[in-house]
């Protein structure tokens, strides 16, 4: 009987290290998942901030700046943008957007 007894721990005790580690399983899953949802949604945020920009060089004036843009999230993104003269060719337009350690470009050219 105490062999039996023993035997119900220890297999109670594993039990418990297995869902322990299943847990951490997905608790991990859940972090890396999370993390790629802000960073898509960010993403998406500094596209649709570096189009913007893009659309009122096209409108002009073009100049080149800089500003900081906040999204509804708190997430502040940091905007450059510069427009060339083309000298009778298009000229060309960029604008980047940068937040925390990423970045993206968009580039543009327009007639004058």
């Amino acid at each position: 009987m105490n062999g039996a007894r023993g035997t119900s721990v220890v297999e109670a005790l594993v039990g418990m290290v297995l869902a322990g580690i299943a847990l951490a399983g997905l608790a991990a899953t859940a972090r890396v998942s999370t993390q790629a949802l802000r960073l898509a949604r960010d993403g998406a945020n500094a596209l649709a901030f570096a189009s913007r920009q893009l659309e009122v060089l096209r409108l002009g004036p073009r100049t080149t700046g800089n500003d900081t843009v906040t999204a509804g999230d708190g997430t502040t993104f940091a905007r450059t943008w510069r427009a060339t003269d083309g000298r009778g060719a298009p000229s060309p337009l960029a604008a980047d957007v940068a937040w925390g350690t990423h970045a993206c470009t968009l580039d543009s050219a327009v007639w004058p």
